[in-house]
C-alpha cells in the first residue's frame, strides 16, 4: 500500500511539474518551481505528528502538550499578556494530542498576545504549518502569524510598521485573515515592496481573492513557505501559502505561490492583482545582505476593533517549522 501510495504522489508530482513548464512557457513568464500539495509532505510519514520533532528536516514542533502555560517559556523567547492564554481540550482531526492553545481577546482590555521566538542559526527557505480554529463570534483579526528575518536576530519581534526595510536589517511575512473579509493572504514588508497612496508602507497583500476564505468555526490546516533570494542581487526569493494542504488557483495560474516571472498580475498602489493578461510578477529580492535570513517565528493575535467586553476566542495547535513541505496531519492508521 505505502508502495502504490508513494507511485500515485510521484505520478501527481511530475504531472504538476509538466503543467507548470507548459503554462509558463505560453505565458511569457518563467515557469514556477512545481510545489507538492496535499498529504505529500513531511506529516505524511508522521501520523498524528508523532514523532515528528526528530525528522532531521524539522526545525521546531510545539504541540502545547505543556503541563502550564508557564511551560511555555522552555520553547518560547517572548511571550504577552499571559492572562488571555489557557489550553483547551478543543483540538484537530487527526490530532495525537490532548490539548490546544486558546487565546481569548476581551475587546476593551488588550490588543492581544503573542508567542515569539528564534530560530536559530538562520535559513535560505522554510515551511511553516500550523492548525488555527477562529470563534464564529471572533471579531475582526488586524495581524496575524508572522514569518521572518532580522539581522541581527533579536530574542523579541521588533517595530518598523509604515516603514519599508532597507534589505539589510529584516523582512516579515504574515499570514492574514484580513479583517472583515475574513480571507487569507500575505502581509509582506521588504525592501522593494510598493507604498500606499499616502506614501506609506504598509504590508502588501498578493491574493486578493475573497473566495479564499478565512473559515469560522472549524479547524483550518495553514502553510507558509518564505525562500530567500540567492545571490542578493537576484529577485528570486519566493513565498506560498496552502490552505488545508492546497494552493490557490484561479483562471489557470496558482496565485498563492509567487516568485520571479509568476503569477501574471498588475500592481495597484501596495496590492498586487493576479491576472493571467497582466505581466510576470517581478519576484522578491528580500534583502541586499546575505546576513539577513530567515529566522524568527511570531505567533500573533492582534485585535483593534472589538466592542468592550466582547471575547473573540482563537485556538492554535500542531506548529511545525521545517525546511520542506510539511503538508496537514496524517491520521493513524
Amino acid at each position: 500500500m505505502d508502495v502504490l501510495r508513494n507511485r500515485i504522489a510521484f505520478s501527481i508530482m511530475i504531472a504538476a511539474m509538466c503543467a507548470a513548464v507548459a503554462m509558463g512557457a505560453a505565458s511569457g513568464g518563467e515557469a514556477a518551481r512545481a510545489l507538492p500539495e496535499g498529504n505529500s509532505g513531511i506529516a505524511e510519514r508522521y501520523p498524528g505528528d508523532v514523532g515528528i520533532a526528530k525528522d532531521t528536516r524539522v526545525v521546531f514542533v510545539e504541540d502545547f502538550e505543556a503541563g502550564s502555560v508557564a511551560d511555555l517559556n522552555k520553547s518560547w523567547e517572548n511571550i504577552t499578556n499571559r492572562e488571555i492564554l489557557s489550553f483547551s481540550p478543543d483540538i484537530p482531526a487527526g490530532s495525537t494530542g490532548q490539548q490546544s492553545l486558546l487565546m481569548t481577546h476581551v475587546g476593551g482590555k488588550s490588543t492581544g498576545a503573542h508567542l515569539y521566538r528564534r530560530l536559530q542559526p538562520g535559513y535560505g527557505q522554510l515551511h511553516l504549518r500550523f492548525y488555527v480554529k477562529f470563534d464564529l463570534k471572533c471579531s475582526p483579526i488586524h495581524h496575524f502569524v508572522h514569518m521572518g528575518g532580522y539581522n541581527p536576530p533579536t530574542p523579541w519581534p521588533q517595530g518598523g510598521a509604515g516603514e519599508r526595510p532597507g534589505g539589510h536589517e529584516r523582512f516579515t511575512t504574515g499570514v492574514e485573515p484580513y479583517g472583515n473579509a475574513w480571507r487569507w493572504d500575505f502581509y509582506s514588508y521588504w525592501m522593494e515592496m510598493r507604498s500606499s497612496p499616502g506614501e506609506k508602507f504598509w504590508g502588501n497583500d498578493f491574493i486578493n481573492d475573497n473566495k479564499l476564505a478565512a473559515a469560522r468555526g472549524k479547524w483550518v490546516c495553514v502553510e507558509l513557505m518564505m525562500k530567500m533570494n540567492d545571490p542578493v542581487t537576484e529577485r528570486n526569493g519566493e513565498q506560498a501559502i496552502w490552505i488545508d494542504g492546497q494552493l490557490w488557483r484561479k483562471e489557470g495560474q496558482v496565485i498563492s505561490h509567487l516568485g520571479k516571472g509568476f503569477p501574471k498580475g498588475k500592481w495597484v498602489w501596495d496590492s498586487f492583482l493576479p491576472d493571467p493578461k497582466g505581466e510576470p510578477f517581478e519576484g522578491f529580492r528580500w534583502r541586499k545582505d546575505e546576513n539577513l535570513n530567515l529566522n524568527f517565528l511570531w505567533l500573533l493575535l492582534y485585535v483593534t476593533k472589538a466592542p468592550d467586553g466582547h471575547e473573540s476566542k482563537v485556538w492554535f495547535d500542531h506548529i511545525v517549522v521545517a525546511k520542506e513541505y510539511i503538508g496537514p496531519l496524517t491520521p493513524l492508521r
